[in-house]
């Protein structure tokens, strides 16, 4: 699940929500779940027991389920509006380059990218986001198994995937505030000594992360590209480079033997989603249009229901 601010996690929870009710699936049984920025917010809460109905629920404003009603009666006040940024929080404080950065460069150019490299430079966000995740440990006994949380180390611009076996495995709220801190916007989060930033300025997707791990079969979410890589909107460009580089991930896994699908918003879903990712005042009508445009995949679309085997509960489904 990719990056997409506010109205990302919106998008989640409409197509997540279409493939639990048109396919009888419930994606917190996935073996592994993977999330960049807002795809964090929403893996945490599948793997803290969430279900995909609760979260399209809680956005449109319809009934929840106990456990669902209990989730965000806990979290109450986390999910407030968030102060929205300032164009002067980006002439302050820019850093020069971080001598991690620089000897990366020097070694490996071609492995950096744009977004992160300039993640090093920018001023640090004034507003810290784990006055927000901190509940999040409360509601769990450590890290949820299978869960997988992309950020971006600050000083190098490396792509950290944490709670993969062999990466650090952080306190839950640490690693959701890491994946989710929009650089100048959010303030960067400490672990293990090294500052971290928002995942997406890796990759808005992060999915190659999953290219070695034996799956049968991928879900992409993806709220940051377009459907066939196409928009007439101002964030056309944005877009279509998101698009470009899910098409290389999704290549890798491929070539693995891995089935992949990918859910991106169409042209009617993007004229709902705005240019904004930071809006809150629209998601429930991107929760329907996201659900509405997955629900026509799901059940028009040949492959797709050809998949829907592959999709069984999991022993250590919520």
């Amino acid at each position: 699940m990719g990056a997409g601010g506010v109205v990302g996690q919106a998008y989640h929870a409409g197509v997540l929500a279409a493939l639990e009710r048109e396919l009888r699936w419930d994606p917190r049984t996935a073996e592994v779940i993977v999330g960049s920025s807002a795809g964090s917010v929403t893996g945490a809460a599948l793997r803290l027991g969430v279900a995909a109905s609760d979260l399209a629920a809680r956005a449109t404003g319809a009934p929840l389920s106990p456990a669902g009603a209990a989730f965000f009666a806990a979290i109450e006040g986390a999910d407030e509006a968030l102060p929205m940024p300032s164009p002067s929080d980006l002439l302050r404080g820019w850093r020069l380059p971080p001598p991690a950065l620089l000897a990366r460069a020097a070694r490996r150019p071609w492995t950096l990218r744009a977004a992160s490299t300039a993640s090093a430079l920018l001023p640090a966000g004034r507003y810290d986001l784990r006055q927000r995740t901190q509940v999040l440990d409360s509601l769990g006994r450590g890290w949820p198994q299978g869960l997988w949380i992309c950020a971006a180390r600050r000083n190098d611009g490396r792509r950290v995937v944490f709670g993969r076996p062999g990466s650090p495995t952080p306190r839950l709220s640490d690693a959701v505030a890491a994946s989710c801190a929009i650089p100048s916007y959010f303030a960067p989060v400490t672990i293990g000594g090294h500052q971290y930033v928002d995942g997406g300025v890796h990759s808005p997707t992060n999915a190659d992360v999953l290219t070695h791990a034996g799956l049968d079969l991928v879900i992409v979410v993806s709220p940051m590209s377009a459907a066939h890589g196409t928009s007439r909107r101002p964030d056309a460009a944005m877009r279509w480079s998101a698009h470009r580089r899910l098409d290389a991930e999704i290549r890798r896994l491929r070539s693995q033997g891995t089935t992949v699908v990918r859910f991106e918003p169409s042209a009617s879903t993007l004229a709902v989603m705005g240019i904004n990712p930071m809006a809150d005042d629209r998601s429930a009508a991107v929760v329907e249009a996201a659900r509405h445009d997955a629900a026509a995949h799901a059940t028009c679309d040949r492959s797709m229901r050809r998949l829907a085997p592959l999709l069984v509960p999991h022993p250590h489904a919520a």
